[in-house]
């Protein structure tokens, strides 16, 4: 069985404005989100660009294209030549945050390149891969443009990178090529449903990445005294734990069973029934729960669930997205490029990178990083 959902399209322009006219990447850009939510409103856009300091976002998706162009045209003389892998990485790491927030989403990571582009550098691939091989599963998907480009190896690297994803791969010479690409890529992509997981049309977790999901997840704080259960309504101090994201409070007990249908694909790992984020529990425990051997105290089927789309626009009118920068975690030193370029080509793979998920804030970096970039903390 194959569905569609919502997607969250991040577009990465990798293309160099010296060698591009950009004029017609916006007219299609525009043409493409158009039609998407054309398709389905829900959809929601966001882009990289490379600055001088690092690539750089809107901290959140948006449902507004025109701030999508907007904001990319008000970029267009200040770009420099994007890397490559560092967006990639940077834009996966920032898909998994909101994938830590947000339910039953595609994540599409659109990604134009030309010549002009850092290339991706071979010690760089199995970090790439290894990381896309994690987050497939979300699901996530990436679709390349390359335009006007002759390097035959570099369209090697991400063609490849696209195969791991089942995504779709161009290399288009003239710019009015463009528009009927992004018109196929407007179309929704469909997600393929275990049969087990058809009547809650969800995606199953691959057993080797339930590890990685699992540290994604947050795990409720308990709270001492009296409250009000959010699921089940009854007041007590039985077990009562709180949302880390959203501070709603319910029963431990209620949550394992919540669990049950509301689970991301992993029995213990779940979704808050009041804002999405993705929550924990002892999986020996919510066996336990829901196997009948402790009760609880109302049938979870009395909850109803937050309408998402709603409360994504909600959220959206409160804090309108804002454009930030972050450090390229693969910053190219260009002594370091230039004597790996030097050496022959099988001996450019470098030391091996790591995917790293600091303890402490659960933000993805890489292991040549001694602290965590978003909350200091020390990793080795």
């Amino acid at each position: 069985m194959e569905i569609t959902r919502s997607e969250d399209v991040l577009i990465f322009n990798g293309l160099t404005p010296k060698l591009t006219k950009m004029s017609r990447v916006y007219e299609a850009l525009a043409d493409f989100m158009s039609k998407k939510q054309a398709i389905d409103m829900s959809d929601r856009f966001n882009f990289i660009s490379f600055q001088e300091h690092g690539p750089s976002y809107l901290d959140h998706f948006t449902f507004d294209p025109e701030l999508i162009l907007k904001t990319l045209k008000s970029f267009e003389r200040t770009t420099v030549r994007a890397n490559l892998a560092g967006g990639i990485f940077v834009a996966i790491s920032f898909i998994i945050d909101v994938y830590k927030k947000i339910s039953e989403k595609v994540f599409r990571l659109i990604l134009f390149a030309d010549d002009g582009s850092h290339k991706i550098q071979l010690h760089h691939l199995p970090l790439l891969e290894d990381l896309i091989d994690k987050v497939k599963d979300m699901p996530f998907y990436i679709d390349v443009i390359r335009m006007n480009a002759e390097d035959i190896e570099e369209g090697q690297k991400l063609a490849g990178l696209v195969k791991k994803t089942n995504g779709k791969f161009f290399d288009i010479e003239r710019s009015k090529e463009l528009g009927p690409v992004l018109t196929t890529l407007s179309e929704k992509k469909y997600i393929k449903v275990p049969p087990h997981y058809q009547q809650q049309k969800k995606v199953e977790i691959s057993e080797e990445n339930k590890p990685f999901y699992a540290n994604l997840a947050d795990e409720p704080t308990k709270v001492e005294g009296i409250g009000t259960c959010g699921i089940c309504f009854q007041r007590d101090d039985s077990g009562i734990v709180q949302c880390p994201a959203c501070e709603i409070i319910a029963h431990k007990k209620c949550w394992a069973q919540w669990a049950k249908t509301s689970n991301i694909g992993i029995s213990y790992v779940f979704r808050c029934h009041n804002c999405f984020n993705i929550l924990k529990l002892d999986e020996q425990f919510v066996f336990d729960v829901n196997s009948g051997k402790k009760p609880t105290k109302e049938e979870i089927k009395q909850i109803k669930r937050q309408d998402m789309v709603n409360y994504l626009r909600t959220q959206e009118a409160k804090e309108e997205p804002k454009v930030i920068q972050v450090e390229d975690p693969m910053e190219i030193d260009p002594d370091v490029l230039a004597a790996i370029e030097s050496i022959e080509p099988k001996r450019r793979e470098g030391p091996k990178i790591k995917v790293i998920i600091c303890p402490n804030c659960s933000d993805i970096t890489t292991s040549v990083k001694k602290e965590c970039p978003a909350c200091g903390f020390t990793l080795f």
